[in-house]
């Protein structure tokens, strides 16, 4: 009787284990780190919009240019996104060589992706010093609130967690030529094509607000 009770506990151990409950288990994952990224972009773009907001009814704000930088990297954020999702439709019909080559071309896009972000943060923070050291001698500068330092950080948050999804998309490439991937298990692949779909709308909704209240 122990003997057939300890064999049953051992089943059922077994069934949290399968291979698809371990998939729930990481889709799970997967939306508990979009959601908590989702929040934590939502709630300090709502911060922005506020102070912007009082900003405007107490001082005249000087708007900061959105760099051509960082518009052509969205561009090339977005040919990423149909690369890698075509990515994922070649898995999923195992076409194995257009499927290393989607990703290839989804790891050199997003590499031209930070490069030229980078170069757009830097004009953006370069923005940002002058528009403070012009507002030095003003008067009521001390009460000047600034609101620009803000901006700065979140597109340097989003370029942190871009960081950690192409470094994601290289293991994903490193497992594709090991030949892991096929039309049965594709997971890592998904999950990467769904991080970067999601941190592209994160960046565009970001530049938009940018763009729209300065």
């Amino acid at each position: 009787m122990p003997a057939d009770r300890s064999q049953r506990w051992r089943d059922r151990l077994a069934l949290l284990f399968t291979s698809r409950d371990r998939l729930s288990q990481r889709d799970f994952g997967l939306a508990i780190f979009l959601f908590s990224t989702a929040v934590l972009f939502i709630g300090g773009l709502l911060a922005y919009v506020i102070v912007r907001s009082n900003l405007a009814q107490q001082h005249e704000p000087v708007n900061l240019v959105i760099p051509p930088a960082l518009w052509l990297s969205t561009v090339l954020l977005i040919l990423g996104s149909i690369s890698i999702q075509r990515a994922v439709y070649y898995v999923r019909h195992e076409k194995q060589q257009q499927f290393r080559n989607c990703l290839n071309l989804t790891f050199l896009l997003g590499g031209a992706f930070f490069v030229i972000q980078t170069i757009g943060l830097t004009h953006l923070l370069q923005q940002h010093s002058d528009i403070l050291l012009s507002l030095k001698d003003t008067k009521n500068a001390a009460n000047y609130p600034s609101s620009y330092g803000a901006l700065f950080t979140f597109v340097l948050v989003h370029a942190l967690h871009f960081f950690v999804a192409f470094g994601f998309l290289g293991f994903v490439i490193y497992k594709a030529y090991l030949y892991l991937y096929d039309h049965e298990y594709n997971w890592g692949v998904h999950a990467c094509a769904v991080v970067w779909h999601f941190l592209g709308v994160i960046w565009i909704c970001m530049l938009l607000l940018f763009y729209a209240i300065g």
